[in-house]
């Protein structure tokens, strides 16, 4: 259980921005796509929009057929809603310490990096809270369709 927490984490909590990066087969780009589709609109596959569950925490910066970019912000002691991610890239603006709550009544803290960047599939529900002393801003890029 330890692995799906933290990867509820990472996944909340990095971004991975791949402007201008091209891969070297459409193996990696047929991966993503399949990704996303197993997510989207499948059976089973619980779908709580942060923005609209913590509205005080997430604001979409900008939203097209293809993407929803989201600005997340947590100030210390604060936490936000139960909530999922769709698959997302994650860019870590301003970093500090969480503690994570998962559905299943587990937690995990750790130590959120300024400057990480990572990507991750549907995030299964949980909630966040700052437990540091700094504010938190996280820019999720999260994928509708890539078609």
């Amino acid at each position: 259980m330890k692995p799906l927490i933290l990867f509820a984490l990472l996944s909340v909590l990095f971004y991975s921005c791949n402007r201008g990066i091209k891969t070297s087969a459409n193996k990696k780009d047929n991966s993503t796509k399949n990704l996303v589709a197993a997510t989207q609109n499948k059976p089973g596959i619980i779908s709580i929009d942060i923005v609209q569950s913590s509205p005080d925490q997430a604001k979409v910066l900008n939203e097209n057929q293809y993407v929803r970019v989201v600005e997340y912000t947590l100030n210390p002691g604060e936490k936000d809603i139960w909530h999922t991610h769709p698959p997302r890239s994650s860019y870590v603006v301003s970093g500090g310490k969480v503690q994570v709550f998962t559905d299943k009544g587990q937690s995990s803290v750790s130590e959120i990096k300024t400057g990480g960047a990572s990507w991750a599939g549907h995030g299964a529900r949980h909630y966040v809270q700052n437990i540091g002393d700094t504010k938190i801003k996280i820019i999720l890029t999260e994928i509708k369709s890539l078609q």
